[in-house]
């Protein structure tokens, strides 16, 4: 599930990087401000995580892709979220967020495919 999340994501990743307009690019740095404030709780930190992947999502704008991303995501919650508990590892999903953020910014498609994947295969070391 985590190698299809990763294709996916990764691709919708790509599609924002190319397409994405300034105020797009605003919203994905106002919500990722948030997950920087929220570093301190682990709920609040995942709630808004979610909410940044399901935004990628939704401006790559692909309804098929975000369908399948949505039922997978409900088939890794539990464990996704449980992955966050591990000692250090919401630092380091920050600091990867960090790196996409930055790919995004540069409206680099292949940098942002390149750091969600890495977000992705850290998160399934976590997870296991």
């Amino acid at each position: 599930v985590y190698h299809l999340l990763s294709l996916l994501e990764s691709d919708a990743a790509g599609v924002v990087a190319e397409r994405a307009t300034d105020a797009h690019l605003k919203t994905l740095q106002d919500l990722h401000a948030e997950l920087e404030a929220a570093v301190a709780d682990r709920e609040k930190f995942f709630a808004i995580n979610e909410r940044f992947h399901m935004l990628l999502l939704a401006l790559a704008d692909n309804r098929w892709r975000s369908q399948m991303v949505a039922d997978l995501r409900k088939v890794m919650k539990l464990n996704r979220h449980h992955s966050l508990f591990k000692s250090g590892r919401i630092e380091e999903s920050l600091q990867e967020h960090r790196a996409i953020m930055a790919a995004l910014l540069a409206r680099d498609p292949v940098a942002t495919m390149e750091t969600m994947r890495a977000h992705f295969s850290n998160g399934l070391e976590a997870a296991v």
